[in-house]
């Protein structure tokens, strides 16, 4: 036995990277996949609270261009344009306006003249390809322009990205119906690839993921400053809500690793609030840093508007400084990438805020390859367990509604349990797996592997025009697949959590790496509190009293028992 645990030891010496492949078991546990829950439930709460507040007052359809409300303005078509693409930023992100809205030519054209050519010509999307184009092509149209404009014309526009709730967020085709066969994509030839990256990734970073896509609304070009003002509200809000929930998944998990204990979701959100403003303000330094120098640049920048003197000394002279504090911005934004490992700081070591923003960043870029490719291990391995999970959670709920829909007499009988799920998540293809099989007057529900948006109206039977008498759900079914969508909803929040589960256990243990690498501290480190140590954390044995002195925090400890191989006895 002491030479299996010795060369287990001298594998994990050698080879450190062996401990991330404790993440799927570290991370496949309640307490963690129930503080991951809660996280996205907050997050989406908070982004639904915002965009209300921020989206009210504009119109249910984008600016149309009428020439009479910009006549007071120096540059009507530039105001429009503005307008409208201010518009459509905001209904990407919060999803303002009525229904589904398209790309219209006022969205391509950017000029006037541009716009009043394909209004007087009266061509259709597919003329833009044809003979008829040739028109536009003598009015300044470049075969490319009618390329773009041909392939984005009628197209849906994205939206809702900050407010659209998680169990309708789009996370690729369904696991078990990839798994199955049923599903072309990605086995076909060349998507394979297409699928980890744009789909698969995704989801297992979804954390960061959830950072930075408000972050770059913020930096977008066409975001007025009262958007700004809204893009920067549910950064810092989503930075809070996972820096909180992911520090006491962290705490989890370096308590398992350095006392091989469990402290439950409670230990990790007592920890948490403890260490609430360290664990919250630690990233925010990366954007308060950022504005700081966006304000530096503004106020020189204003010296540079004085004709000559602001062209020669400000703008000319001095530019140098203002590329050095942009290629600093950069730095620190970039640094958000290491927001993971600045929770992990507060959660082994206990440090503050600033101490933590600076291990991060320290970390990240002095051992920049080692981060990289752990990231890159840690991501591998991820992909294949949050497909199992995937496909196993898919698996277990679609034998639930198959077990029910074969039992005896119940075809017969008109009962069969798929319109239990007409509320189902349509994420991860859920719905579409579940109601497979379902005809509503004879159509197919289910087509090609999505649903029909026309008959599945008819299915609900919402309205009197889409009712149909036959096969229209009524009101008690209805109810019913209301309260299983409550089951369901509460299910798909955990399979989903794992993958939250996984991106913070992972994190951790590759600060733990990284610390030992840089600092040459062991991995079972352990900062304990002081609350900690007159607790579950007091030693066996008692301790000497040390001489009265001012109240400090804990240092580091390590557990000699945990991984040590035990000693012979002598004879």
């Amino acid at each position: 036995m002491k030479t299996d645990q010795a060369s287990a030891s001298n594998i994990k010496q050698f080879f450190p990277w062996v401990l991330l492949f404790r993440t799927f078991s570290l991370a496949f546990d309640t307490s963690k996949l129930l503080l991951a829950a809660l996280g996205i439930l907050a997050t989406a709460l908070g982004w639904w609270v915002l965009s209300l507040i921020f989206g009210f007052g504009y119109e249910d359809a984008p600016p149309q261009w009428v020439k009479s409300h910009y006549e007071k303005s120096a540059n009507p078509w530039g105001e429009f344009k503005r307008d409208r693409e201010s518009w459509n930023l905001m209904h990407q992100a919060a999803r303002i306006g009525v229904g589904a809205q398209t790309v219209e030519i006022e969205d391509i054209a950017e000029s006037e003249a541009e716009f009043q050519s394909i209004k007087e010509s009266q061509l259709t999307r597919e003329d833009l390809t044809g003979p008829k184009a040739k028109a536009l092509e003598e009015k300044g149209w470049t075969k490319n322009k009618l390329a773009r404009a041909h392939s984005l014309l009628g197209k849906v526009k994205p939206s809702g990205e900050l407010t659209t709730w998680p169990w309708f967020e789009e996370r690729g085709p369904n696991p078990y119906l990839l798994a199955t066969g049923q599903s072309g994509i990605p086995w076909q030839a060349g998507r394979f690839l297409d699928w980890v990256i744009i789909q698969q990734s995704p989801v297992l970073i979804e954390p960061l993921v959830k950072v930075l896509r408000p972050m770059l609304f913020v930096l977008h070009p066409e975001a007025t400053f009262t958007q700004r003002i809204y893009f920067l509200l549910t950064l810092v809000w989503v930075l809070g809500v996972w820096s909180y929930f992911g520090g006491a998944i962290a705490r989890i998990v370096v308590v398992q690793i350095a006392r091989n204990e469990n402290i439950g979701a409670a230990g990790g959100l007592r920890f948490a609030k403890n260490n609430f403003s360290n664990l919250v303000c630690a990233p925010l330094f990366c954007p308060i840093i950022a504005l700081f120098l966006l304000v530096v640049i503004m106020f020189f920048s204003l010296f540079g508007m004085i004709p000559i003197v602001g062209d020669i000394l400000v703008s000319g002279l001095f530019w140098g400084v203002f590329v050095i504090l942009g290629l600093v911005m950069a730095l620190v934004l970039v640094g958000i990438f290491a927001w993971p490992m600045m929770v992990a700081t507060v959660s082994s070591e206990g440090l503050d805020s600033w101490e933590s923003f600076s291990r991060g960043i320290q970390y990240m870029y002095t051992r920049a390859w080692s981060y990289i490719s752990y990231n890159l291990l840690a991501i591998g391995y991820g992909i294949v367990a949050v497909f199992f999970i995937g496909f196993m959670s898919s698996f277990g709920v679609y034998l639930a509604k198959w077990s029910a829909a074969n039992t005896p007499f119940i075809q017969s009988s008109n009962r069969s349990p798929e319109y239990l799920f007409v509320f189902a998540p349509t994420s991860f293809g859920w719905r579409e797996l579940l109601l497979q099989g379902v005809k509503v007057d004879g159509e197919n529900l289910v087509v090609g592997g999505k649903v029909d948006a026309k008959v599945y109206q008819k299915y609900l039977g919402l309205s009197p025009e889409s009712f149909s008498e036959k096969d229209s759900l009524r009101w008690w079914n209805l109810a019913g697949a209301g309260l299983t969508a409550l089951w369901l909803g509460g299910l798909f929040l955990l399979v989903i959590g794992f993958g939250y589960s996984f991106f913070w256990t992972a994190f951790t243990l590759i600060f733990l790496l990284l610390r030992k690498d840089l600092d040459n501290n062991e991995i079972n480190e352990l900062h304990l509190e002081e609350e900690e140590e007159e607790s579950q954390y007091s030693p066996v044995l008692e301790q000497p009293q040390a001489a009265p002195g001012p109240a400090t925090r804990s240092l580091p400890l390590i557990d000699p028992s945990v991984g040590a191989p035990p000693e012979e006895k002598k004879d």
